[in-house]
């Protein structure tokens, strides 16, 4: 049932948030109970997991998880939670019935509730052995015609609803009642009982509940992933959690992560005059936000982690211990990584947040009919992909910084970065420009798209903006582009390092 508040138009905005925030609280509670489990079991362990709280990854992270799990439970008293339960319930349940009801003959509109929600109900399909009529709305005093006409079954036909056809749904209200004739009359061909088969299949009434369990299973997987790693390459992962740690600890990223805070909320307020298309707007600049800054933090990080550390002579002492250069520069890279990563689940948390109430203010704003939270939480959803290619591209902008670093310092570092970031979006269209030009010409053009990542792969804006769903595929070939190109960064950074002169 709705509580009162959440007649308050901003309330609709609530929902996508606390199952944002409910994930990650489940995700919590059992991260908890796995603890106490290890306590139990291996309590050596059980200790050194507590331990790595005070990393420079696991730490913020799980100050993140608290609060949204914080603000989740704030909201709990403002939101839909029986219907969103109700929701998650169908996930889990089966979903495909059916029933075979007797119709006596002679039989004129007899009541037959159906175990179904309409709300619920994706599709549905009535199939008798005799002829009968079948009536799911009843006639509205007042008015000629019923929104539904009805069924006028024929022997061994199927008559069949889909929820994907666009028709109107056959049942009104939260109760599935049908109202059953089996009048023979004069017909002794159809005279006797008929045999009505009912079959059906429910989905959830909102299906965008599933944000909840998807956020639960993502951190779940992020944290046990972050786990294996520190317990298995450990010297690698005491180089990434230095770094990971000096990067947090630099003013450069508590700018970063206040600027970013400060101006999505602004979003929510800014006038794009866009005629009734402000949140699409939101979520194009809010996502071009969010990368800038994760590349500002991660390019900043890659000078003083490793830049600063050669000049100042830190990296001599490091490595005076039995640690690799190898192992040094994919601690370093990983580091970057965690901190890239780091970046984007806060100001990514804040940028859904800001889509949500964005979806609400627009409609206040151009005087549209109030949204349903489903759309809030649609709206939300559609960000998911561009920050995990907003991701992907950081990354691999994050071993061309690194592979800059060994030899030079922050200031030309950031310079060759952010050109090669200009001219990575531009790739296509010089080797387009170069197509009849003068040979000289088409060699530039081909040599750019041979040596500069084509980072366009990874802006998708207009497809987020439109609302185009992103098929899995295109972000898997995506992870893998950018992984190949990544790679081979990290490996040019290992041969110019493994030359330099640390004395």
């Amino acid at each position: 049932m709705i509580t009162p508040l959440f007649a308050n138009r901003w309330f609709i905005a609530l929902p996508p948030i606390w199952l944002v925030g409910m994930g990650a609280l489940s995700a919590t509670v059992i991260l908890l109970a796995l603890c106490g489990l290890l306590r139990l079991v291996a309590p050596r362990a059980a200790a050194e997991a507590q331990a790595s709280l005070r990393d420079g990854f696991l730490g913020p992270l799980a100050w993140l998880m608290l609060a949204a799990s914080a603000v989740a439970v704030a909201l709990t008293p403002l939101v839909p939670v029986q219907s969103i339960g109700r929701s998650l319930g169908r996930m889990l349940a089966p979903n495909e019935s059916a029933e075979t009801l007797t119709i006596g003959p002679g039989t004129v509109l007899e009541k037959i509730d159906l175990p179904v929600r309409p709300q619920e109900l994706a599709t549905i399909s009535f199939q008798s052995d005799r002829p009968i009529v079948i009536r799911t709305q009843k006639p509205i005093e007042g008015f000629a015609l019923l929104k539904v006409p009805d069924i006028a079954l024929e022997s061994n036909t199927e008559w069949r609803w889909t929820k994907t056809d666009g028709k109107a749904n056959p049942f009104l209200g939260n109760k599935s009642q049908i109202e059953v004739t089996n009048d023979a009359g004069d017909s002794a061909a159809a005279a006797g009982p008929a045999t009505l088969s009912v079959s059906w299949r429910l989905v959830p009434e909102f299906p965008e509940a599933a944000i909840l369990p998807l956020t639960a299973a993502s951190l779940l997987v992020l944290v046990l992933a972050y786990t294996a790693f520190r317990l298995i390459p450990r010297r690698v992962a005491a180089i990434a959690s230095s770094t990971t740690k000096e990067a947090i600890g630099q003013p450069i990223f508590a700018v970063a992560i206040v600027a970013g805070i400060v101006l999505l909320l602004s979003f929510i307020i800014i006038p794009y005059n866009t005629f009734g298309e402000d949140v699409k707007m939101l979520k194009d600049s809010g996502l071009t936000l969010v990368k800038v800054l994760a590349l500002l933090v991660v390019i900043w990080t890659a000078s003083v982690a490793v830049a600063d550390e050669i000049e100042g002579r830190t990296a001599l002492t490091v490595l005076s211990k039995p640690l690799t250069r190898r192992q040094f520069v994919i601690g370093k890279y990983i580091g970057l990584v965690l901190v890239a990563l780091l970046v984007f689940l806060i100001l990514g948390s804040v940028l859904m947040a800001t889509t949500s109430l964005k979806v609400v203010y627009d409609a206040r704003e151009s005087s549209k009919t109030d949204p349903l939270w489903s759309d809030c939480a649609a709206e939300m959803i559609t960000i998911v992909p561009g920050l995990v290619l907003s991701l992907l591209e950081t990354i691999l902008l994050a071993a061309v910084s690194l592979a800059v670093s060994t030899r030079l310092g922050m200031i030309p570092n950031l310079i060759i970065c952010f050109t090669i970031y200009v001219l990575g979006h531009l790739v296509p269209l010089i080797v387009q420009s170069s197509v009849g030009k003068l040979a000289i010409v088409r060699f530039v053009g081909r040599l750019f798209a041979t040596l500069l990542p084509v980072l366009e792969h990874f802006t998708i804006e207009a497809a987020v903006v439109g609302g185009v769903p992103i098929p899995w595929s295109y972000l898997g070939w995506a992870a893998i582009y950018a992984g190949l190109y990544a790679a081979i960064a990290v490996l040019v950074a290992l041969v110019l390092f493994q030359d330099r002169d640390l004395a």
